[in-house]
């Protein structure tokens, strides 16, 4: 079993990050969400507004559209416009050139971890990252996934990818 790295670990192997990269499955619902509200809110803190900041999806279709649910909850919520957004099959080069790789299960971290050894102290779940007191194993690390539910689930969904982000904003903006 691949062992999950700690914050601390991470900070003294990984100084610089300067590209990150939301990963799920398709793409289409949870990491476009994490990607769009963070562009949004990091351009607040100006070391975070030249960041590379991405998403992509483990069985993504290229070109697919972000779901309909999750471009409105990000307008409803936030007036976030995420209209654009077209899904990006994970690569090899996408994870070789990212500082910071933020899933958004376990599942997505432990299949990264296994497929990419030597970026494994840059490979977290979103939350695991957001907050490091949280057990590395437990369910409180993953997002549930929203496709095919209802709006509210969406909603419910982009609340807690918002929290977990803004957390992440904050601790990135006291590195620099």
């Amino acid at each position: 079993m691949i062992q999950s790295q700690t914050n601390s670990n991470f900070k003294r192997e990984n100084n610089n990050i300067n590209n990150i990269v939301f990963v799920c499955t398709g793409n289409t619902c949870r990491s476009c969400m994490a990607e769009w509200i963070f562009r949004a809110f990091s351009q607040q803190e100006a070391a975070l507004a030249e960041m590379a900041i991405s998403s992509r999806g483990i069985q993504a279709f290229d070109g697919e559209p972000a779901s309909e649910n999750s471009i409105t909850a990000l307008k409803k919520l936030w007036d976030i416009d995420m209209a654009i957004h077209k899904a990006r099959l994970l690569s090899r080069e996408d994870i070789s050139t990212a500082g910071l790789v933020l899933t958004m299960t376990r599942q997505h971290r432990d299949f990264l971890k296994s497929r990419f050894p030597d970026k494994n102290t840059a490979i977290f779940t979103l939350k695991e990252y957001a907050y490091p007191n949280l057990a590395s194993d437990g369910r409180a690390l993953d997002i549930t996934d929203p496709f095919g539910m209802s709006y509210q689930s969406y909603e419910t969904c982009a609340r807690e990818i918002f929290d977990s982000v803004q957390e992440v904003v904050k601790k990135l903006a006291s590195r620099y």
